[in-house]
Protein backbone atom coordinates (compact mmCIF):
# COMPACT_ATOMS: atom_id res chain seq x y z
CA UNK A 1 0.00 0.00 0.00
CA UNK A 2 1.36 3.26 -1.38
CA UNK A 3 1.78 6.12 1.36
CA UNK A 4 -0.09 9.18 1.48
CA UNK A 5 0.78 12.84 3.14
CA UNK A 6 -1.00 15.10 5.17
CA UNK A 7 0.06 19.21 4.69
CA UNK A 8 -1.32 22.77 4.77
CA UNK A 9 -3.09 22.35 8.45
CA UNK A 10 -5.21 25.27 9.29
CA UNK A 11 -7.15 25.37 12.78
CA UNK A 12 -9.47 27.72 14.39
CA UNK A 13 -10.80 27.69 18.29
CA UNK A 14 -13.12 30.22 20.30
CA UNK A 15 -11.96 32.69 23.04
CA UNK A 16 -10.31 31.90 25.95
CA UNK A 17 -12.34 31.09 29.00
CA UNK A 18 -10.70 30.78 32.51
CA UNK A 19 -11.80 27.31 33.70
CA UNK A 20 -12.16 28.63 37.27
CA UNK A 21 -15.37 30.54 36.28
CA UNK A 22 -17.31 27.87 34.22
CA UNK A 23 -19.56 27.05 37.22
CA UNK A 24 -19.20 23.38 36.85
CA UNK A 25 -18.62 20.46 38.99
CA UNK A 26 -14.91 19.46 39.58
CA UNK A 27 -14.28 22.96 37.64
CA UNK A 28 -12.38 24.23 40.43
CA UNK A 29 -10.09 21.22 41.02
CA UNK A 30 -6.97 22.04 42.04
CA UNK A 31 -5.14 19.22 40.44
CA UNK A 32 -6.77 20.23 36.88
CA UNK A 33 -3.82 23.30 37.41
CA UNK A 34 -1.03 20.85 38.39
CA UNK A 35 -2.13 18.95 35.74
CA UNK A 36 -1.95 21.85 33.27
CA UNK A 37 -5.83 22.77 32.48
CA UNK A 38 -6.71 26.45 33.12
CA UNK A 39 -8.70 27.84 30.63
CA UNK A 40 -10.82 26.32 27.85
CA UNK A 41 -12.06 28.27 24.46
CA UNK A 42 -15.53 28.92 23.73
CA UNK A 43 -17.68 30.61 20.47
CA UNK A 44 -21.06 31.63 19.54
CA UNK A 45 -20.11 30.05 15.34
CA UNK A 46 -21.12 26.66 14.76
CA UNK A 47 -19.01 23.66 13.78
CA UNK A 48 -20.12 24.14 10.45
CA UNK A 49 -18.89 27.82 10.00
CA UNK A 50 -15.83 26.83 11.46
CA UNK A 51 -15.59 24.07 9.21
CA UNK A 52 -15.88 25.85 6.04
CA UNK A 53 -13.14 28.51 8.09
CA UNK A 54 -10.34 25.85 8.45
CA UNK A 55 -11.52 24.42 5.31
CA UNK A 56 -11.22 26.91 2.71
CA UNK A 57 -7.80 27.94 4.50
CA UNK A 58 -6.33 24.59 4.14
CA UNK A 59 -7.34 24.98 0.58
CA UNK A 60 -5.94 28.34 0.04
CA UNK A 61 -2.82 27.29 1.19
CA UNK A 62 -2.61 24.05 -0.54
CA UNK A 63 -3.88 25.52 -3.88
CA UNK A 64 -5.38 22.33 -4.70
CA UNK A 65 -9.05 21.51 -5.59
CA UNK A 66 -9.74 18.03 -3.82
CA UNK A 67 -11.54 15.13 -5.06
CA UNK A 68 -13.22 14.46 -1.83
CA UNK A 69 -14.03 16.18 1.38
CA UNK A 70 -14.39 14.52 4.53
CA UNK A 71 -16.07 15.81 7.60
CA UNK A 72 -16.40 14.67 11.04
CA UNK A 73 -18.19 16.37 13.91
CA UNK A 74 -20.11 15.17 16.75
CA UNK A 75 -22.14 18.61 16.66
CA UNK A 76 -23.81 18.51 13.56
CA UNK A 77 -25.83 21.63 11.75
CA UNK A 78 -29.01 21.90 14.21
CA UNK A 79 -32.33 21.23 12.01
CA UNK A 80 -29.85 20.22 9.02
CA UNK A 81 -29.90 17.11 7.36
CA UNK A 82 -26.38 15.80 6.46
CA UNK A 83 -27.66 15.92 2.44
CA UNK A 84 -27.55 19.51 3.29
CA UNK A 85 -24.46 20.01 5.57
CA UNK A 86 -22.76 18.08 2.44
CA UNK A 87 -23.84 20.93 -0.29
CA UNK A 88 -23.31 23.52 2.13
CA UNK A 89 -19.91 22.68 2.75
CA UNK A 90 -19.01 21.93 -0.78
CA UNK A 91 -20.24 25.25 -1.92
CA UNK A 92 -18.81 27.23 0.71
CA UNK A 93 -15.92 25.42 0.15
CA UNK A 94 -15.44 26.40 -3.49
CA UNK A 95 -15.39 22.78 -5.03
CA UNK A 96 -18.66 22.00 -5.76
CA UNK A 97 -18.03 18.54 -7.55
CA UNK A 98 -15.91 17.45 -4.85
CA UNK A 99 -17.51 13.88 -3.09
CA UNK A 100 -18.28 15.47 0.54
CA UNK A 101 -18.61 12.18 3.17
CA UNK A 102 -19.80 12.52 6.53
CA UNK A 103 -17.71 10.29 8.86
CA UNK A 104 -18.65 10.39 12.90
CA UNK A 105 -19.65 8.93 15.51
CA UNK A 106 -15.81 8.05 17.28
CA UNK A 107 -15.92 10.82 19.21
CA UNK A 108 -12.94 12.64 20.06
CA UNK A 109 -10.86 10.20 17.95
CA UNK A 110 -12.89 10.73 14.88
CA UNK A 111 -9.27 12.04 13.37
CA UNK A 112 -8.25 8.36 13.06
CA UNK A 113 -11.54 7.47 11.27
CA UNK A 114 -10.71 10.88 8.60
CA UNK A 115 -6.99 9.48 8.06
CA UNK A 116 -7.76 5.37 7.34
CA UNK A 117 -10.29 6.58 5.21
CA UNK A 118 -8.75 9.21 3.36
CA UNK A 119 -6.00 6.28 2.78
CA UNK A 120 -8.14 3.79 1.70
CA UNK A 121 -9.35 6.63 -1.12
CA UNK A 122 -5.90 7.80 -2.19
CA UNK A 123 -3.98 4.93 -1.43
CA UNK A 124 -6.69 1.63 -3.13
CA UNK A 125 -8.97 3.95 -5.32
CA UNK A 126 -6.40 6.25 -6.70
CA UNK A 127 -7.96 9.76 -5.84
CA UNK A 128 -5.35 12.19 -5.95
CA UNK A 129 -6.22 14.34 -2.71
CA UNK A 130 -8.95 14.48 0.03
CA UNK A 131 -10.05 17.42 2.90
CA UNK A 132 -9.55 16.05 5.96
CA UNK A 133 -11.87 18.24 8.12
CA UNK A 134 -13.34 17.93 11.96
CA UNK A 135 -14.97 20.44 14.23
CA UNK A 136 -17.10 20.72 16.97
CA UNK A 137 -18.23 22.36 19.98
CA UNK A 138 -19.47 22.07 23.47
CA UNK A 139 -23.31 23.08 22.21
CA UNK A 140 -25.62 21.74 25.23
CA UNK A 141 -23.36 19.11 26.77
CA UNK A 142 -21.07 19.65 29.99
CA UNK A 143 -17.78 21.11 29.34
CA UNK A 144 -16.10 19.25 31.95
CA UNK A 145 -15.45 15.23 30.98
CA UNK A 146 -15.66 12.98 33.58
CA UNK A 147 -12.32 11.75 35.45
CA UNK A 148 -12.27 14.73 34.89
CA UNK A 149 -10.25 13.92 31.69
CA UNK A 150 -10.35 17.25 30.51
CA UNK A 151 -12.14 20.19 29.55
CA UNK A 152 -14.08 20.27 26.41
CA UNK A 153 -13.20 23.24 23.83
CA UNK A 154 -14.95 24.84 20.65
CA UNK A 155 -12.55 24.55 17.65
CA UNK A 156 -11.60 22.93 14.18
CA UNK A 157 -9.12 21.79 12.20
CA UNK A 158 -8.43 20.98 8.27
CA UNK A 159 -5.48 19.30 6.61
CA UNK A 160 -5.03 17.95 3.13
CA UNK A 161 -3.83 14.76 2.34
CA UNK A 162 -2.46 13.60 -1.12
CA UNK A 163 -0.94 10.54 -2.65
CA UNK A 164 2.22 12.99 -3.42
CA UNK A 165 4.29 14.58 -1.47
CA UNK A 166 3.67 18.58 -1.33
CA UNK A 167 6.20 20.73 -3.68
CA UNK A 168 7.09 22.79 -0.45
CA UNK A 169 5.87 23.10 3.44
CA UNK A 170 5.93 20.77 6.30
CA UNK A 171 4.17 17.73 5.97
CA UNK A 172 3.59 14.57 7.24
CA UNK A 173 4.09 10.90 5.62
CA UNK A 174 1.15 8.51 7.03
CA UNK A 175 3.09 4.75 6.89
CA UNK A 176 -0.16 3.12 8.60
CA UNK A 177 -3.11 3.75 10.56
CA UNK A 178 -5.01 1.45 12.90
CA UNK A 179 -8.16 1.58 14.70
CA UNK A 180 -9.58 -0.67 17.65
CA UNK A 181 -13.06 0.25 18.86
CA UNK A 182 -14.70 -1.59 22.47
CA UNK A 183 -18.28 -0.65 22.35
CA UNK A 184 -18.86 -2.21 26.36
CA UNK A 185 -16.26 0.90 27.50
CA UNK A 186 -13.95 3.40 26.48
CA UNK A 187 -11.30 5.87 27.82
CA UNK A 188 -14.33 7.80 29.89
CA UNK A 189 -14.53 4.75 31.94
CA UNK A 190 -12.37 5.24 34.99
CA UNK A 191 -13.24 2.38 37.07
CA UNK A 192 -10.96 -0.11 37.18
CA UNK A 193 -13.19 -2.56 34.89
CA UNK A 194 -12.71 0.52 32.66
CA UNK A 195 -9.02 1.01 32.94
CA UNK A 196 -8.12 -2.26 31.85
CA UNK A 197 -10.31 -2.32 29.11
CA UNK A 198 -8.70 1.00 28.26
CA UNK A 199 -4.79 -1.15 28.62
CA UNK A 200 -6.55 -3.62 26.38
CA UNK A 201 -7.53 -1.50 23.73
CA UNK A 202 -4.11 0.07 23.68
CA UNK A 203 -2.23 -2.78 23.32
CA UNK A 204 -4.40 -3.98 20.96
CA UNK A 205 -4.30 -0.97 18.77
CA UNK A 206 -0.20 -0.87 19.16
CA UNK A 207 -0.64 -4.47 17.82
CA UNK A 208 -2.45 -3.17 14.77
CA UNK A 209 -0.27 -0.35 13.94
CA UNK A 210 2.65 -2.61 14.10
CA UNK A 211 1.39 -4.97 11.74
CA UNK A 212 0.95 -2.16 9.32
CA UNK A 213 3.75 -0.26 9.89
CA UNK A 214 6.10 -2.35 11.33
CA UNK A 215 7.10 -0.37 14.37
CA UNK A 216 6.20 -1.22 17.63
CA UNK A 217 5.81 1.77 20.73
CA UNK A 218 9.46 2.42 21.85
CA UNK A 219 10.49 2.93 17.94
CA UNK A 220 8.59 6.01 17.81
CA UNK A 221 10.40 9.38 18.25
CA UNK A 222 7.01 11.09 19.98
CA UNK A 223 3.80 9.75 20.99
CA UNK A 224 1.11 12.38 20.88
CA UNK A 225 -2.07 12.28 22.38
CA UNK A 226 -5.79 14.65 22.65
CA UNK A 227 -5.18 17.61 25.33
CA UNK A 228 -6.25 15.45 28.38
CA UNK A 229 -5.01 16.51 31.74
CA UNK A 230 -1.18 15.22 31.95
CA UNK A 231 -1.72 12.56 34.32
CA UNK A 232 -4.24 10.99 31.77
CA UNK A 233 -2.07 11.47 28.72
CA UNK A 234 0.36 9.39 31.36
CA UNK A 235 -1.81 6.91 31.56
CA UNK A 236 -3.19 6.13 28.08
CA UNK A 237 0.57 6.49 27.02
CA UNK A 238 1.78 3.85 29.15
CA UNK A 239 -1.90 1.56 28.44
CA UNK A 240 -0.32 1.50 24.79
CA UNK A 241 3.17 1.22 24.82
CA UNK A 242 5.39 3.94 24.97
CA UNK A 243 7.62 5.19 27.46
CA UNK A 244 6.78 8.60 29.43
CA UNK A 245 10.20 10.38 27.77
CA UNK A 246 8.34 9.93 24.58
CA UNK A 247 5.49 11.77 25.67
CA UNK A 248 4.93 15.37 24.11
CA UNK A 249 2.05 17.05 25.44
CA UNK A 250 0.36 20.02 23.49
CA UNK A 251 -0.73 23.60 25.03
CA UNK A 252 -3.21 21.85 27.20
CA UNK A 253 -3.61 24.74 29.58
CA UNK A 254 -4.03 26.90 26.33
CA UNK A 255 -6.52 25.50 24.31
CA UNK A 256 -8.36 22.48 26.40
CA UNK A 257 -9.60 19.67 24.66
CA UNK A 258 -10.67 20.77 21.27
CA UNK A 259 -12.70 17.27 20.64
CA UNK A 260 -10.96 15.55 17.41
CA UNK A 261 -8.94 18.64 16.07
CA UNK A 262 -6.32 18.49 19.44
CA UNK A 263 -3.71 16.26 17.18
CA UNK A 264 -3.85 18.32 14.18
CA UNK A 265 -4.13 22.03 15.77
CA UNK A 266 -0.63 20.45 17.97
CA UNK A 267 1.21 18.96 14.85
CA UNK A 268 0.97 22.44 13.71
CA UNK A 269 2.21 24.50 16.36
CA UNK A 270 5.07 21.49 17.09
CA UNK A 271 6.07 22.45 13.19
CA UNK A 272 6.04 26.07 13.43
CA UNK A 273 8.23 25.66 16.82
CA UNK A 274 10.70 23.52 14.97
CA UNK A 275 10.21 20.91 17.72
CA UNK A 276 9.84 17.75 14.96
CA UNK A 277 13.08 17.07 12.97
CA UNK A 278 12.83 15.39 9.42
CA UNK A 279 12.76 12.19 9.38
CA UNK A 280 10.84 11.61 13.20
CA UNK A 281 8.27 8.70 13.28
CA UNK A 282 5.61 10.35 15.57
CA UNK A 283 2.56 8.06 16.71
CA UNK A 284 -0.39 10.33 16.78
CA UNK A 285 -3.03 8.49 19.15
CA UNK A 286 -6.75 9.17 18.66
CA UNK A 287 -8.55 8.04 21.35
CA UNK A 288 -12.26 8.39 21.62
CA UNK A 289 -15.43 7.30 24.18
CA UNK A 290 -15.01 3.37 22.33
CA UNK A 291 -12.45 3.65 20.08
CA UNK A 292 -8.78 4.15 19.77
CA UNK A 293 -6.86 4.72 16.64
CA UNK A 294 -2.75 5.22 16.34
CA UNK A 295 -1.33 6.78 13.27
CA UNK A 296 2.27 6.39 11.98
CA UNK A 297 3.46 9.10 10.77
CA UNK A 298 7.41 10.52 9.81
CA UNK A 299 8.23 14.15 9.70
CA UNK A 300 8.60 14.96 5.91
CA UNK A 301 9.20 18.81 6.03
Amino acid sequence: MADIHLSSISYVHGGPRPLAGLGEPGCDDELLTRDGLGSYRETTASSLEMACDVGAKTLAAAGVTPDFVLYATETPQEGETALATNAHLAVALGVPAAVVLNLAGHGCGNLGLLVQVADALLSRHRAGSALLVTADQARGRPRMMTGPLSVLSDGAAAVLATREAPAAGPALRVHGVAVRADAQGGTADVSPAGQRRTVLLGRSAAAGLKDVSGLGPRDYTHALFNNYRLSSQRFLAGAAGFAAAQLLPGPVGEYGHGFAADLLVNCALFFRAGAFEPGARLALSATGPNSWALIDVEVAG
